[in-house]
């Protein structure tokens, strides 16, 4: 990345969906499509429909795609496609708006234990980003506490009735909260603080108070939500649509707001300039662009990194490729190794003693190919 003081101003403009996101892309995109959208959809015969509706679902777009139908001229569109977009949106709604009083509940638990609270993805994204309870599915609350906090967190949760099924997260019936003392997942995976240390007590001190779910809650400033937002792209290897979706929404609505300079000089001290030019080169494929880029990874990008991203880009993710490229990020080939090692098998999966690594690691690798052989097969029958 360029140095921060060498920046040039940057502006997020409007441009073409990438030809291999197709019709999910068109309909993903934050910019209206609405004549290629018109096009290509009157393209599709019965089993196309049928095809298109299960990438959708695949992809979790099934909320912002019921948006861009709704935008086009009734005989355009396939009644069965209009009509089976409007219900997957109408549930999803209802699921969201009951997803909504819990986390409200818990969110209110915590404040009157005065335990700060940041929440990330999620319902937050929902009403930041989208605006609308039909929009973006979830599955979880992923909740950020102070690591001072997590023990107190924890009991409110409990007292709220939640049942810690694994460490830090809870369950009450249908509703899910993941707490966590780091952004990324580095209790669980402690090597992705050591690549990525992102200073969490200084996102929590530059946070604003304000409301989630109506209930009050921390909001970060546009800068780190991006951050965040980028990296959680990445570490899950550009796996949905949806993920990108966010990310080029996100872009496209706070155009005018986002420090660009600011977000650099954050970017290189959180070790993650390289995850941000990867998440905006892929937001760039559903028509929102930065240009200039001058936070993509300065420098020739090696073999691996060209083929990964070529791969991402074409809408042909292969599995692992999050993890490959965070480690492409490290700045040593010490780190690189350890970072992997702790990504395809995890200490706290690891069984205690080297007789039993060593008689478990054949188990692990067989799992491994046999997980990423199955999510590459589903993937390109969804393509």
């Amino acid at each position: 990345m360029h140095g921060a003081t060498s920046l040039r101003p940057a502006r997020v403009v409007e441009g073409a969906v990438s030809s291999a996101a197709g019709i999910p892309g068109l309909l993903a995109s934050p910019v209206p499509h609405d004549k290629e959208l018109c096009d290509s959809l009157r393209t599709l015969d019965a089993p196309a429909i049928a095809a298109l509706l299960e990438r959708l679902a695949f992809h979790r777009l099934d909320g912002l795609a019921h948006r861009a139908v709704g935008r086009l001229p009734q005989d355009s569109v396939d009644p069965w496609l209009r009509s089976a977009l409007k219900r997957r949106a109408q549930r999803l709604a209802a699921a969201t708006l009951s997803q909504a009083l819990a986390l409200a509940e818990v969110l209110d638990a915590l404040e009157r234990s005065r335990i700060p609270v940041v929440v990330m993805r999620g319902l937050r994204s929902v009403e930041s980003i989208y605006g609308d309870p039909s929009l973006r599915p979830f599955e979880d609350h992923d909740l950020l506490v102070l690591s001072a906090a997590r023990v107190a967190a924890g009991s409110a949760l409990r007292r709220s009735g939640f049942d810690e099924a694994a460490g830090g997260l809870f369950r009450r019936g249908g509703v899910l909260v993941d707490l966590h003392t780091d952004p990324l997942g580095a209790r669980r995976r402690p090597s992705r603080h050591l690549l990525f240390p992102v200073p969490v007590r200084d996102l929590f001190e530059r946070a604003a108070p304000g409301l989630v779910a109506g209930a009050p809650a921390l909001l970060l400033e546009p800068e780190d939500d991006l951050l965040l937002l980028a990296i959680h792209l990445v570490k899950h290897s550009f796996d949905r649509l949806v993920r990108t979706a966010d990310v080029a929404h996100f872009l496209y609505l706070n155009r005018g707001a986002l420090d660009w300079t600011i977000l650099a000089r954050r970017a290189e001290s959180w070790g993650s300039s390289r995850l941000l030019g990867w998440a905006l080169r892929a937001a760039a494929t559903l028509g929102v662009c930065v240009r200039p880029l001058d936070l993509a990874p300065a420098g020739d990008p090696g073999v691996l990194e060209r083929y990964l991203m070529g791969r991402v880009l074409a809408q042909r993710t292969i599995s692992g490729t999050g993890e490959f490229l965070m480690a492409l990020a490290a700045p040593t080939f010490r780190a690189r190794v350890l970072f992997l090692l702790d990504a395809l098998w995890p200490r706290s999966e690891r069984p205690r003693g080297v007789l039993a690594r060593t008689s478990a690691l054949p188990r692990r690798v067989f799992d491994l190919a046999g997980g990423g052989l199955r999510q590459a097969a589903e993937r390109r029958r969804l393509r």
